[in-house]
Formats: structure tokens, sequence, C-alpha cells
């Protein structure tokens, strides 16, 4: 469980230090999931523009939880943020999927999902 944090953590840290090198302000929430406030993994904000992001970094194919998929989507409707999910392969680069192509997937994710839907971190 600590190398899965560490991992998920490392991928956040350079996640917000990208996003702030393109002039975002960025803010991390430590332990997002543990809370039952709607509190995605990263918080970006440039020119009033908000995005809600909650990040994952894995090699295969995952499901996001509805919760985090609730939460992300009351960013979306009560903050007005643009709600993503960052998915961060070993070697390559961020690709970024809107919230509502997640949801018509059912959570699901995987590399042919994301290649189709997905856009980079200059796109978003």
């Amino acid at each position: 469980m600590v190398k899965k944090y560490a991992k998920g953590y490392r991928a956040e840290r350079l996640l917000l230090q990208e996003l702030s090198k393109l002039g975002y302000m960025v803010m991390r929430a430590p332990h997002s999931g543990s809370s039952r406030l709607a509190s995605p993994d990263i918080i970006a904000v440039k020119n009033g523009r908000v995005i809600a992001i909650e990040c994952k970094a894995r090699e295969e194919a995952f499901k996001i939880e509805e919760d985090q998929l609730l939460q992300l989507k009351q960013w979306e409707d009560i903050g007005g943020a643009m709600p993503y999910i960052a998915w961060k392969i070993s070697r390559e680069e961020w690709k970024f999927i809107h919230l509502k192509n997640v949801v018509e997937k059912g959570g699901n994710i995987g590399k042919k999902f994301a290649e189709a839907v997905g856009i980079g971190i200059n796109q978003i």
C-alpha cells in the first residue's frame, strides 16, 4: 500500500510541476480520497478557468470508483470546474480524459480508450 501511495504521490507532484510551468496556479489535496468532502487530487486555475483533476499512475487498464466520479461531477456542477482524469503511464505523456467520457464508459479506462478520447496537457 505504501509503495502504491508513493507512486501516486510522485505522479501528482510531477503533474503539479508541469501545470505550474504552463502558468497554472496549482494545489494538491493530500489524501484526497480519505475525506467525505468532494476533493480531487489537484486543482489548477489559470485566467479564471478552474480544472479539477483526479490523477492515476498505472501501467494497465483500471476503473475509477463511482464516488470519485461523483466528486468530480460536483466540482463541475457546483464549482464550474472542468473535470478530468489524468493518467500517467511510465515513459509516456499524461493523458487527460474528460469526466463525461469516463462516465460514458462506466468508469473503465484502458489504453485504447485513452488514446481515442484523451488529450495532452497543452490541450486542457
